[in-house]
């Protein structure tokens, strides 16, 4: 609740509310939900004599945004640790490093994430990665967070060794001669290094997850969806210090699915900000990394991907959370992993509080997309990753098959319902660039030879209401989030030109002007 009690009026050129309901031009919040949508005139008749007013002349308001897809407490550390985003090549990549070992003298782990294997030309090693910590174990995740490059000492320290067996639905990639380990750990295998790694202090978290929430309200960002497996113990600092300012949707990592059971969490349990979502599953890897499990083999290869986890294990733990009330939020990139999802979630119960999700759906063809359309599982999808994905697609399921690929209009005219994010740290979590990805699919050098299978994208209005009306529905809200009509909470974005009534690629140049939670502006440009 905002400390400044009094009526808020707001003022713009114009205000969209969604639903069904023409925009207008003010609104009433009270008690940090919307008390009034109308005219000025009306507004302020009903407004209290010492009522406050943001007055915002042509910019335009909007719900404001949910992210419905973020791995929040690793990007905001990771904004504190080595970001080899920009690095363009492994030799950029380790001059990196070295220069942040030099301004961060000492005997503990170097972490950071962003490396990627296609911008890079090739995997790096662990030989290369010693040669720059300074004798430190060392240890990065890729930019899909499907990798983990990994030094000598920190091999070392987590016990990995010629010896040590791949495990199910993960590989520790071998050097061909000798059969040690090279240094890049593949999917499961990922959790031999995590295991080891030093836990973040509680107020560095605390830190990095305020500075993370400014970022995200800077961006008109009022709510995310958090999937990573410490999300619950890193809120903790943050709710303790009543410094929660997002409205947060907090997923259980199937690895706790049982202690959740136990202490009787449930899927919504929680309060206005810090709420339980479903229980985080992983069907398959991902595009980059050739892991997204496939129904045909990718291109010029026999390799299908890789199945993360078994079908029996997958069904037994959704029925298992179903029957405690908790939905199934699973992971499912390839076209056999989005089948098998929803081979298995079409037949387990809903829980009353929300539906089951299925989480990328990135390769989706015609057949799937009939049954997820009609299956009542929201498709929690990321647009933005087309702005990167178009030539890995192409190159690795192949230009026909990735008709099929991204396919938001046909689930979408099917009754689908679909809730954008950003999968951040693997992308930015602005979501100007998910809203112009979402409407024009192009590549981030532009078309040069035309749209990306058009027929797939939206409209604006579509790619919004995927940004605040969508994550409501998924998180079992959509009676009080996603709209400004009267009731709802006043969690609202201002900016500076229409989303709906602009050219396409002013949607990644527009600015977020004001940003209010619950009737408390949280970021004023």
């Amino acid at each position: 609740m905002p400390a400044d009690q009094r009526d808020l009026v707001v003022l713009a050129r114009r205000i969209h509310l969604l639903g069904a309901a023409a925009p207008v031009q003010a609104l009433l919040v009270r008690d940090g939900r919307v008390a009034a949508a109308g005219s000025e005139r009306e507004v302020r008749a009903l407004a209290g004599a010492d009522a406050r007013v943001e007055s915002l002349g042509d910019a335009v308001v909007t719900p404001g945004l949910t992210d419905a897809h973020v791995h929040l407490s690793t990007w905001a550390l990771a904004r504190r640790r080595v970001d080899l985003n920009a690095a363009r090549t492994v030799e950029e990549g380790l001059e990196a490093i070295a220069a942040f070992a030099a301004r961060n003298p000492g005997d503990g782990w170097i972490l950071g994430l962003g490396w990627d294997v296609h911008r890079w030309g090739r995997l790096p090693t662990a030989a290369e990665l010693d040669r720059v910590a300074a004798g430190r174990p060392a240890y990065f995740e890729s930019h899909d967070i499907h990798g983990g490059w990994i030094n000598g000492e920190g091999l070392r320290r987590c016990g990995i060794t010629r010896g040590t067996a791949d495990p199910e639905g993960g590989e520790i990639v071998r050097d061909a001669a000798t059969g040690e380990p090279a240094g890049v750990l593949k999917e499961n295998a990922m959790e031999l290094a995590r295991r080891t790694l030093p836990r973040p202090g509680r107020e560095e978290v605390r830190g990095a997850l305020l500075d993370a929430q400014r970022e995200c309200h800077r961006l008109g960002l009022t709510g995310v969806h958090s999937v990573e497996v410490d999300g619950l113990a890193h809120f903790s600092a943050f709710r303790e210090a009543d410094e929660l300012r997002l409205r947060v949707l907090q997923a259980i990592p199937v690895s706790r699915l049982d202690e959740a059971i136990t202490v009787g969490l449930r899927s919504g349990f929680g309060d206005a900000w810090l709420r339980i979502g479903g229980t985080k599953m992983f069907l398959d890897g991902a595009l980059g990394s050739r892991t997204a499990w496939l129904r045909e083999p990718y291109v010029d290869s026999a390799d299908r991907g890789m199945q993360t986890l078994p079908e029996d294990e997958f069904r037994a733990a959704s029925e298992r959370a179903a029957a405690a009330g908790i939905a199934t939020t699973v992971h499912a990139i390839g076209d056999a992993a989005v089948q098998r999802a929803l081979d298995v979630l079409s037949t387990v119960p809903r829980p009353a509080s929300m539906p089951h999700r299925i989480e990328h759906v990135q390769l989706c063809p015609p057949d799937l997309v009939e049954r997820m359309a009609s299956s009542g599982i929201v498709a929690s999808m990321q647009p933005v990753h087309l702005l990167t994905d178009i030539p890995s697609a192409d190159r690795h399921w192949g230009r026909e098959r990735s008709r099929g690929a991204y396919p938001f209009a046909p689930l979408l005219r099917g009754g689908a319902t679909l809730a954008f994010g950003s999968d951040v740290p693997v992308e930015t979590c602005d979501p100007r660039p998910g809203l112009f990805a979402a409407v024009r699919r192009v590549d981030r050098d532009g078309e040069p030879a035309g749209e990306w299978w058009p027929e797939n994208g939206l409209t604006a209005e579509q790619a919004l209401r995927a940004y605040t009306e969508g994550p409501a529905v998924a998180s079992g809200e959509a009676h009080r989030r996603g709209r400004l009509l009267p009731g709802y909470d006043a969690d609202l974005v201002a900016w500076t030109v229409d989303p709906l009534d602009c050219p396409v690629d002013a949607l990644r140049t527009m600015e977020c002007a004001l940003t209010v939670v619950a009737g408390e502006v949280v970021h004023r440009a």
